[in-house]
């Protein structure tokens, strides 16, 4: 199955270096890298046929960058919810990959290292055709601003009964909530947005996560 990383990254661009080698080494998805830094600090990766750039403007969050990805790159089969602190694990494509077709879910929860994914999945792979029909037409629904599209995304595959864990597939999240990473500002700009997500995930849940957004694809 043909697959992007869709991998929204600001002002780390050494460390988002190191993260899509890595997805490179570790599976057959491509990697489209969304951002607004100067990319010939990403070295070859630039002339690397399975990375594609996508230069935005500033001050665009992730959630506009992960829908930017899709809507500039409509044509995969399915796609996963990539981040520059992420570390692919051997093998965690062709596990999602086997999960997925053994079981015909359209969305699949990926290890992240830390948190229950059978409860909670905050990095997944997601068919075409699950995010044509099932999510809106959208990869991150836009009225959040940071995590909380991880808790309707994984609700809505839960209601559309497309959920599936794929525990062995781990794609590590080194985060510094966990002392797996320095803090710095990309991280103190997302937790601004806690409380904000925390409330929106409650109205749109008592709303039956309803379409009102427009469709990114088709």
């Amino acid at each position: 199955m043909l697959t992007a990383v869709i991998l929204p990254t600001w002002s780390r661009v050494e460390q988002a270096t190191l993260c899509t080698r890595r997805l490179l080494d570790t599976s057959s998805a491509d990697v489209v890298i969304i951002t607004e830094d100067d990319i010939s600090g990403f070295g070859d990766l630039q002339n690397n046929p399975r990375v594609w750039f996508d230069l935005v403007p500033p001050k665009m969050t992730a959630v506009q960058k992960w829908n930017h990805g899709l809507k500039m790159h409509p044509n995969y089969q399915a796609y996963v919810l990539g981040a520059d602190d992420l570390w692919a694990h051997d093998g965690w494509h062709d596990e999602a990959l086997r999960v997925q077709s053994e079981s015909k879910c359209g969305f699949v929860g990926i290890n992240d290292g830390q948190t229950d994914g059978s409860i909670l999945s905050t990095h997944y792979m997601m068919t075409r055709e699950f995010i044509v029909f099932h999510h809106g037409g959208v990869m991150a629904v836009p009225h959040y601003e940071s995590w909380g599209i991880d808790e309707e995304a994984t609700m809505r595959a839960k209601a559309a009964n497309q959920f599936i864990y794929a525990e062995h597939a781990i794609l590590e999240h080194r985060h510094y909530m966990w002392g797996k990473a320095k803090e710095d500002n990309t991280y103190i700009v997302g937790r601004r947005s806690h409380q904000y997500d925390v409330a929106i995930v409650r109205l749109r849940n008592s709303m039956g996560w309803p379409n009102d957004f427009e469709r990114v694809i088709e």
